[in-house]
């Protein structure tokens, strides 16, 4: 029988493996965020000069069949062009991604976040969300539980079989209708979901 020296470095060093397996479960996160985040730049940088601007916004909603004003694409940018050159470069796209995925207030411009999710998730670039896709992205990032009940929202209860698919406004649609959601419920301060709040007009 162990003695209780013996049973205090059992639990130590379980606790040891515990922290060192969700620093690399973490890790591994980050990494593939990255990756998805840079693959959603390089999508959206037609122009392939390191920069977003409202033209290539543009061409990339268009090929989702989404309709948007350019008044509306004009804001979007201005929303997180730190620099005010009209345009978003890689490290204005990333901080603000950052900045709405871990934003506790609501506040934070959400409208290129929500178009980034989306492209992170399109990773066929077929201009629509799948099953697989939709996993890929949302178990990683919030957990069994969330993502199951963000499925049943999405695709229905019964996933299983046949091609389900979601365009980008269903998307936009879905993200409406968990804010309103939201602000009704008296207790709710925040979305119940990171993704999910903010957005009025064309990009809804």
């Amino acid at each position: 029988m162990a003695s209780q020296k013996e049973r205090r470095k059992i639990a130590e060093q379980m606790a040891e493996d515990r922290t060192r397996r969700d620093k690399e479960r973490k890790d591994f996160q980050e990494r593939q965020e990255l990756e998805g985040l840079k693959r959603a730049f390089k999508r959206l940088d037609k122009k392939n000069d390191g920069k977003l601007d409202v033209d290539e916004l543009q061409q990339e909603l268009n090929f989702l069949e989404h309709k948007v004003n350019k008044d509306e694409l004009n804001e979007i940018i201005w929303e997180i062009d730190d620099d005010d050159d009209s345009c978003v470069d890689w490290n204005e796209f990333r901080s603000s991604f950052h900045r709405s995925r871990d934003d506790k207030t609501g506040y934070e411009p959400r409208k290129l976040f929500f178009l980034t999710e989306f492209i992170m998730a399109d990773k066929d670039q077929s201009g629509s969300i799948d099953v697989e896709e939709f996993i890929n992205i949302w178990y990683t990032r919030y957990g069994k539980e969330e993502a199951d009940a963000k499925m049943a929202e999405y695709f229905g209860e019964d996933i299983t079989g046949g091609n389900i698919e979601i365009t980008f406004t269903r998307f936009m649609d879905i993200q409406r209708q968990a804010s309103r959601t939201t602000r009704r419920s008296p207790n709710a301060m925040l979305p119940q979901v990171k993704p999910i709040t903010f957005l009025d007009g064309a990009l809804l």
